[in-house]
């Protein structure tokens, strides 16, 4: 969600209910449960020096490299911290495994199908993905389903029909024993982001002039988080 203007609360809401009755016995109240999702703007920022040098050797394509990569770089902080394991503050948005999954250990076919189930116990529906850590995928890939078939839990890029995803942004060194990869399986159409205001550049020619150089100062407020909780099952793996 862009273009956002002050805190913004998002409805969700549990559904609604009926039920069977008696030819004249009153209706009674299915009215499900609201509740609000609420996000407030949350600053990421740096600043780094540019050589004027290096600007004056080819200034158009300087700058489009320098824009790349700024954009990649809030990209990357986003995925990391949504993917991460760091709790929730006044100043950044919580991480999926803030808190420790309970579906861990060595992976077998019986844990993978447990964390399917847990979405679809909870009706979740929409396109469902999992996202694993490089290591939590080379877990996978070389445990069998089964002891001699040759069959493993995740062959090609599907997870028991699934499709898997992988980022070096999803948490590791999870558990007790800081050993275990994570994996999380969700339907990403329920986690929002917010995004106030554009990507705020403040060029400053005056700090570093006695240097050579222009700092940059980046300014940009986003937030996070699911709008169903219940859409989403983290897990490690090792």
């Amino acid at each position: 969600m862009t273009g956002l203007v002050g805190n913004v609360s998002i409805p969700a809401y549990s559904g609604s209910n009926v039920a069977w009755a008696g030819e004249v016995i009153g209706s009674t109240d299915g009215a499900g449960i609201f509740s609000e999702v609420n996000l407030e703007p949350k600053r990421i920022t740096a600043h780094y020096d540019v050589s004027k040098q290096f600007l004056n050797q080819d200034s158009n394509s300087a700058e489009e490299m320098l824009r790349r990569d700024i954009v990649n770089a809030l990209a990357e902080k986003l995925e990391k911290t949504i993917l991460g394991k760091e709790a929730g503050s006044t100043t950044q948005p919580a991480g999926m495994f803030a808190t420790a999954p309970t579906i861990k250990g060595v992976p077998t076919y019986k844990s993978i199908v447990n964390i399917e189930t847990a979405l679809e116990v909870a009706n979740v529906t929409g396109n469902k993905v999992f996202i694993v850590n490089p290591s939590a995928k080379g877990v996978l890939k070389t445990t069998e389903k089964a002891t001699g078939t040759a069959k493993y839990l995740m062959e090609g890029d599907e997870l028991d029909g699934y499709k898997v995803l992988t980022s070096n942004s999803v948490a590791k060194a999870l558990q007790t024993g800081a050993d275990e990869a994570g994996v999380v399986f969700g339907a990403f159409n329920d986690y929002v982001i917010g995004q106030w205001g554009g990507i705020d550049l403040t060029v400053d020619p005056y700090t570093q002039a006695a240097n050579g150089k222009v700092r940059v100062v980046i300014n940009a407020y986003f937030d996070a988080k699911p709008r169903r909780a219940a859409s989403f099952v983290t897990a490690s793996v090792k």
